[in-house]
């Protein structure tokens, strides 16, 4: 049981030491910016078009999942390379 708690907090503290970095601040505001537009394409498409109607091949809407696509995938070589 002892095992099991020291583990946990080693995992705890390289969580919380990771966190701190810069780049890893960077790349998280990335994704939530990215996760957000793709999730609010469509409204924002609507706000755009001022219409209530957007077919799913609209060229606003496409263009921001692709922007988000783009932020997303920037924010994991962030994570993962640690620019």
């Amino acid at each position: 049981m002892n095992n099991l708690l020291n583990s946990f907090q080693t995992f705890l503290d390289s969580l919380l030491l990771r966190l701190r970095m810069p780049a890893i601040i960077v790349a998280l505001a990335c994704a939530i910016v990215a996760v957000a537009l793709v999730m609010l394409a469509r409204r924002i498409a609507r706000a755009v078009r001022k219409s209530d109607n957007i077919q799913d091949n609209d060229t606003v809407l496409i263009t921001l999942k692709a922007i988000g696509l783009v932020l997303l995938f920037i924010s994991v070589l962030i994570i993962v390379f640690r620019i």
